[in-house]
């Protein structure tokens, strides 16, 4: 198995950029969520939790990129954006696991091409959080698939025999 070549500090600047501005995205989209209505606590609670994820990862981006001597990126990635036009649970929920995975699945990526030691512990929390995050979301998503099929139950009741 050959050696993976270390990042560049441009490389190494983008990279953590990029990230930021996912992250920037999924905290902002969560915090949207979270406070509509219709977010009832079985889904406020787990999101809220996944929301402070998304902001400490923020956070801790951040001083990684001052610690380089580098400039955070003060953009939202394009998650946000596109999170808007979803309207059910479900479509939300799996929106944010592809999102999830996709940081994640970057971020082990780069981990064996980081130098720093340092960085690499950051990263690696942040990717074992973000695969948290997905479990959480897996069993979220079967909740609202399981109410919704209770519902649909229940909008169709067995009819009833006659009385004799």
């Amino acid at each position: 198995m050959s050696q993976a070549t270390l990042m560049s500090r441009e490389e190494y600047v983008a990279f953590l950029n990029l990230l930021l501005e996912a992250e920037r995205a999924g905290a902002h989209t969560l915090a949207d969520w979270i406070d509509e209505p219709a977010a009832g606590a079985d889904i406020r609670a787990p999101l809220l939790a996944a929301q402070r994820d998304e902001a400490r990862n923020c956070a801790s981006l951040i001083e990684l990129l001052m610690a380089a001597g580098a400039k955070p990126s003060m953009a939202t990635g394009g998650f946000h954006r596109r999170a808007r036009s979803l309207c059910t649970w479900a479509e939300r929920l799996s929106f944010l696991n592809r999102g999830q995975a996709w940081v994640e699945r970057r971020i082990a990526e780069a981990l064996p091409r980081l130098e720093d030691q340092t960085a690499k512990q950051v990263l690696a929390a942040m990717r074992e959080s973000h695969r948290a995050n997905i479990d959480v979301c897996d069993r979220l998503l079967r909740s609202v698939a399981s109410a919704r099929e209770r519902a649909a139950v229940s909008l169709h009741p067995m009819p009833h025999k006659e009385m004799q």
